[in-house]
């Protein structure tokens, strides 16, 4: 009987405790959460109590629109964001106070930027009746969206989109669909893939010929008529890799910007030979273009354009062109047709050359503000030639006959980029045709055994030297032959006795080149700028191995077999024509 009275309460007691426990757990939970809300709470009074909380909705209002700006800006040059919450809806997400801030500004939502489209409702609310700013450079990001997208066309100030091929006749559809009376910018690519169906060209029917304040059209692997409604009254025109359907004739083009008469920036890729269907009559004048961008383009093409246009002095010019032919003449009459009259004055002039490419820019500094590539924001560069060597053209004294022909010269500063073993030649035709040079940036692995040999030789008084006004020397990436620092003293000595002396010397990332050797230039030159790279060129493990210079390398090793495949210049005749194409 004792035996199942006690059986008969363990189960009354496993139940109780069961019980307390979850009465336990139950309290334990409510006062978890009642700690949690007070942190909350704390962490909510110190966001209130910190410095950004006391700025003004304006305020920040400005800042939140720069950051969604600046995420915009940047997905214009570099890797399509990916299609993670927006900007604006991240900054909801602080505290309470940039929430409301947030909510109560539309432009923040107005900014479309790869947005997936399980956010698009939530942006077009919140961005009332903001105009849009659309922008989906993936192709794939763009497929699942872009009928939510063009519903909102009305709206749209900036459209830029990136297609796959096959979806690019029901985007058109779409964008005939409705007009668009507020874009201001549209930028339409098709990402490069093997297809074959037939693409819809860009017509009058886009946006139902309606898009009254259309001024930026960029159009890459489209498409189009040049009669489109899209190219009147534009101020800037991009349009690159055009398909053969595309291909203009030049009385096409040049009735395409006679109804731009306000265009300032025009960039145009024109690979293909423009059928030249018209006599030159009158020329089409674009007064406002400040930049002009030939891209891919044969030498033909661009003489072609220039001659029928008129524009500014002033203009910058940029060439990406072919192996250049005989023609080179013509191509600076047509872009200076007054060389005599009032203009900019050039100081400064930059090659790059290398096997395959050369490349060289005038500017009006004297110096570069950006690297070497053409970049539209320097001012400074007004002229911007690179071409493709053929086994002719690859002189590099080709950039002196260039720099002949550009007016109102007065180069002080010369910069040189390369690869190539260039000779005494080149440096002595470089004198002949920069009298008032005063500085010279040499980089690139090479070494400077000519340039010394051509600055030591001249007459007895300093305007007689070579380079007579030369006063600075710049060396980066130089391989210093054993004893070329030694020459370079006797250099300067010499230059100084003459009364054209070098006074300032920086040497970047120079090899064979130590500290008691700079010591020695230090003695001769006011000024010198040394980054204290120590770097030798020895060979094996670097303690046995021998020295690697150019002058102490072997005769028959490399440096003479890449001069032989290089063409020397050694023969090169400045007054020479014969640049034929290949």
């Amino acid at each position: 009987m004792a035996l199942s009275t006690s059986l008969d309460i363990i189960p009354r007691m496993g139940s109780a405790v069961i019980e307390h426990c979850c009465v336990t757990r139950s309290h334990t939970d409510k006062d978890k959460a009642a700690l949690a809300e007070s942190l909350r709470g704390l962490r909510s009074r110190r966001i209130t109590f910190s410095c950004i909380s006391w700025l003004p909705p304006e305020i920040l209002t400005t800042i939140f629109t720069y950051i969604v700006e600046e995420d915009a800006f940047k997905s214009h040059g570099g890797t399509p964001r990916p299609c993670t919450a927006p900007i604006s809806m991240i900054i909801t997400h602080v505290c309470r106070h940039w929430r409301q801030v947030a909510l109560e500004c539309p432009t923040l939502w107005a900014y479309l930027n790869c947005v997936s489209a399980n956010w698009l409702d939530i942006m077009f609310e919140r961005s009332k009746k903001a105009a849009l700013v659309v922008i989906y450079r993936s192709p794939g990001s763009l497929r699942k969206c872009f009928q939510q997208i063009f519903s909102q066309l009305p709206r749209i100030k900036s459209l830029q989109l990136c297609s796959y091929p096959w979806e690019v006749n029901r985007i058109l559809d779409c964008l005939s669909s409705q007009p668009a009376p507020s874009l201001q910018t549209f930028k339409f690519s098709i990402a490069r893939k093997s297809h074959t169906r037939v693409i819809k060209p860009i017509s009058d029917a886009i946006f139902q010929g309606q898009a009254p304040l259309l001024r930026s059209v960029e159009l890459t692997e489209c498409t189009f008529s040049w009669t489109s409604c899209i190219f009147s009254g534009l101020r800037t025109l991009d349009v690159r890799r055009i398909g053969s359907a595309s291909y203009p004739t030049l009385s096409q083009l040049l009735s395409a910007l006679r109804r731009m008469s306000e265009l300032e920036q025009l960039a145009l890729g024109l690979s293909s030979r423009i059928s030249e269907d018209i006599e030159l009559s009158d020329q089409v004048p674009l007064t406002r273009l400040k930049s002009i961008t030939l891209d891919a383009c044969t030498l033909r093409n661009a003489v072609s354009l220039f001659s029928c246009l008129a524009f500014p002095v002033n203009v910058k010019i940029a060439l990406n062109l072919a192996p250049i032919g005989s023609c080179l003449s013509d191509l600076f009459s047509a872009m200076y047709k007054d060389p005599d009259g009032p203009g900019p004055i050039i100081r400064s002039m930059r090659a790059s050359l290398s096997y395959h490419t050369f490349g060289v820019q005038f500017g009006t500094s004297v110096t570069f503000k950006s690297g070497y590539l053409w970049d539209p924001r320097d001012d400074d560069i007004l002229l911007s030639i690179h071409f493709k060597c053929s086994s002719s053209t690859r002189k590099p004294p080709i950039i002196f006959d260039m720099c002949q022909m550009v007016p109102h010269r007065q180069i002080q500063s010369l910069f040189v980029t390369t690869s190539l073993g260039l000779q005494d030649n080149f440096w002595r035709i470089g004198s002949g045709d920069l009298p008032e040079l005063e500085s010279i940036q040499l980089s690139g692995p090479c070494n400077i055994r000519s340039l010394i040999a051509v600055l030591q030789s001249g007459g007895i008084r300093g305007s007689d030297m070579v380079y007579p006004s030369l006063h600075a020397l710049e060396l980066e990436n130089i391989d210093f032959g054993c004893g070329e620092v030694e020459e370079l003293q006797d250099l300067v000595i010499m230059r100084a006795g003459h009364g054209a002396g070098i006074h300032e010397l920086r040497l970047v990332k120079c090899r064979n080149l130590v500290g008691d050797k700079v010591q020695l230039l230090k003695e001769v030159v006011t000024d010198v700028n040394w980054d204290g790279l120590e770097e030798g060129l020895v060979g094996g493990d670097g303690s046995g191995g021998g020295c690697l210079c150019h002058i102490c390398r072997d005769e028959s090793s490399g440096e003479d077999y890449m001069r032989a495949l290089l063409h020397s210049d050694y023969d090169y005749d400045p007054d020479s024509d014969a640049y034929p194409e290949d």
